[in-house]
């Protein structure tokens, strides 16, 4: 049940994400800006886009901070003030059929080509420096990594520039993304679509027609669901040009753009590896399910210097002395939660960790010493009863981390957990699960979440991930298949007293859409199966989740 103040959250947890941050003005200020508005800038195909100059006061040429956006330049009045300050010139752009640009909106599409044709016309205007740096968080990152190769500099927030990693984590729908975000960006402004209304999609089958019962046909929806592997669709708007400039990417443990963001700054070539910077602090990608104590919060609060350090050194020609604190001289600059403190390194994963297995054992327990005895479980999964996500790397209201006790009493699960602890584990770097399977479906998925129980027994979640899996991937149905499940990456430190619970079950929804069991299309699948899964452990079947043991 979605009580009314659960549905006020939820819209404004949405809101949060579609309209950035604006710093307001009384009219009696006077701005210290000069602001050109509403400019009408060609793109080659002759589509005009609104696009909004921020100079300073003062006459002269200035690198510029270029911001495209689909969520209204108008909100970018804070950026467009702050940096003038700092010797910029802003500009922000509505991208491509959005709010008073020409055109048609179809995300990630158009952004190279009219991204070039931004960075050509500027190029050309009187007040032009000589240099050019990228702004801005989720799709106004994206923007970045469109045209990288052309940025002296770039600072792309919670994004990627390969957009299949987003809508198919691992190959697994991201059904809350698609929904959340997809149905209601599809018009110049944003549809107005109810909150329990896009809840209520995330069940109607088959899938390509919840666009169409929701609200109105969307075209990339469907697109979307027709294209479910890395084909030639998706290709055409990623974006693997090497940038040009240095990169600060700021992600989040529990954002949607995580792995893929990782993935992009491991991927920067070796001449721009110096110069850049990662940090990943305890961020998700909406409103936080659960308000965490991480005691001194001005740890958090200085990407936003570290970024002005980027643009000064990069566009400006300034000198750094110092490094914005608490960041380190270091490329990754890591937030290890319950801990509380960041963690500098220079490699991905870090040096100072060691890979240890833990094994999934018959007593329900797990144990860092190999099972001789082998042993299996089984449950039932009901794709019309699916394991609700709670918390994680959602898009919306009650995402990052979130109390999992509510799951407790469900029967399509198989959990285990360690002794408890009687010193620290801290975990930083990539997870992951080995599992032996077997379904008696044709196509099914397995789900591995990784917990941390406390001792008054409130169970809280670390990082989850999963696997879909196919007749043809299980090869022999009268024996145990493995599977290697991604479970994604984390910076999080077990305290003594706490025990390290692994739950493994077939569904983490709407975070993922519910596979029905049936192995077919996704866009038309309809009929929904139940699916008995059976799990073994020990002897010739190890089981296990390799964890990323930071040392001393």
């Amino acid at each position: 049940m979605f009580t009314a103040r659960r549905v006020l959250l939820w819209t404004l947890g949405l809101s949060l994400l579609m309209v950035p941050f604006s710093i307001g003005q009384t009219e009696d200020q006077r701005p210290e800006y000069v602001l050109k508005a509403d400019q009408l800038v060609a793109m080659e195909d002759g589509i005009k886009l609104a696009t909004d100059v921020y100079l300073p006061k003062e006459e002269g040429q200035f690198p510029c901070i270029l911001i495209r956006t689909p969520y209204n330049k108008d909100g970018h009045k804070g950026d467009g003030e702050r940096f003038t300050k700092q010797g910029y010139a802003v500009v922000v752009q509505d991208t491509r059929g959005k709010l008073k640009s020409e055109g048609t909106f179809y995300p990630f599409r158009n952004d190279r080509a009219d991204g070039l044709a931004t960075v050509k016309w500027i190029r050309t205007q009187p007040w032009y420096g000589g240099k050019i740096g990228g702004w801005g968080g989720s799709y106004v990152g994206f923007t970045q990594w469109a045209i990288a190769d052309e940025l002296d500099a770039m600072v792309p927030t919670v994004t990627c520039r390969d957009m299949y990693d987003v809508l198919y984590p691992s190959g697994l729908m991201s059904l809350a993304t698609a929904i959340n975000w997809g149905l209601p960006v599809d018009s110049k402004t944003m549809n107005p679509i109810k909150p329990e209304k896009l809840m209520a999609a995330y069940r109607i089958l088959p899938l390509s027609v919840a666009d169409d019962s929701t609200f109105k046909d969307n075209a990339f929806f469907d697109d979307w669901l027709a294209h479910t592997s890395r084909d030639e669709y998706w290709q055409a708007m990623t974006h693997a040009h090497p940038p040009k400039g240095a990169v600060l990417s700021v992600a989040g443990w529990f954002d949607i753009f995580l792995q893929a963001q990782i993935s992009d700054f491991i991927a920067l070539p070796k001449y721009l590896q110096h110069a850049s910077r990662m940090i990943v602090g305890p961020w998700a990608h909406g409103k936080f399910a659960v308000e965490m104590d991480y005691t001194d919060k001005s740890k958090l609060k200085h990407a936003n210097k570290l970024a002005e350090q980027v643009f000064a050194h990069a566009l400006q020609g300034k000198s750094i002395t110092a490094i914005a604190e608490p960041y380190k001289e270091h490329r990754y600059n890591l937030f290890i939660m319950q801990r509380n403190d960041w963690y500098g390194c220079d490699e991905w994963p870090p040096a100072n960790t060691t890979t240890k297995k833990l094994y999934l054992a018959a007593d329900s327990s797990l144990t860092f010493d190999q099972p001789a005895k082998s042993g299996f479980g089984s449950y039932s999964y009901d794709p019309s009863d699916p394991y609700l996500s709670l918390g994680g790397t959602l898009l919306g209201v009650g995402v990052g981390q979130a109390w999992q006790n509510p799951n407790l009493s469900r029967k399509d699960q198989l959990s285990f957990s360690t002794p408890v602890l009687d010193q620290p584990l801290t975990l930083l770097g990539p997870l992951s699960a080995n599992l032996f399977v077997q379904t008696d479906a044709p196509a099914t998925d397995f789900i591995v979440c990784l917990q941390d129980v406390f001792p008054d027994g409130r169970i809280l979640n670390i990082q989850e991930g999963g696997k879909s899996v196919s007749e043809k991937e299980l090869k022999n149905k009268n024996q145990p298949a493995e599977i290697l499940v991604d479970v994604w990456a984390t910076g999080y430190e077990l305290p003594a007293g706490h025990k390290l619970r692994l739950v493994v079950t077939s569904s983490w929804f709407p975070r993922y859409n519910r596979n029905l069991n049936n192995g077919q299309p996704l866009a038309t699948a309809s009929e929904l199966r139940k699916a008995k899964q059976t799990l073994y452990w020990g002897g010739d079947f190890p089981s296990h989740v390799s964890l990323p043991v930071l040392g001393e």
